[in-house]
């Protein structure tokens, strides 16, 4: 569309603080998880390339691996992001 693209600083404008969300060390981390994730973001790249499919541009995937399913959410871009807005430095 030549239109700014949304970020996800559109969808959430303020971090969370430090120590507010636990990090991966703290948390652990699913490794079948991360190459799944992977290999979708990798299909993602090949899909925008080859041009096919609808892109994730301005839908955040939401994924819920214990009950093995996926959401999308659309969101748009924010002019009022602090990252790439108007108010951007």
């Amino acid at each position: 569309s030549g239109g700014a693209n949304p970020t996800y600083r559109c969808l959430f404008p303020t971090p969370p603080l430090a120590g507010e969300i636990p990090t991966c060390e703290e948390a652990g981390v699913l490794g079948a998880l991360a190459g799944m994730v992977g290999a979708m973001m990798a299909l993602e790249v090949v899909r925008e390339i080859v041009g096919f499919g609808e892109g994730l541009v301005g839908r955040l995937l939401l994924i819920d691996a214990r009950g093995m399913r996926f959401e999308t959410v659309r969101y748009a871009f924010d002019p009022e992001n602090p990252l790439s807005g108007a108010g951007a430095r």
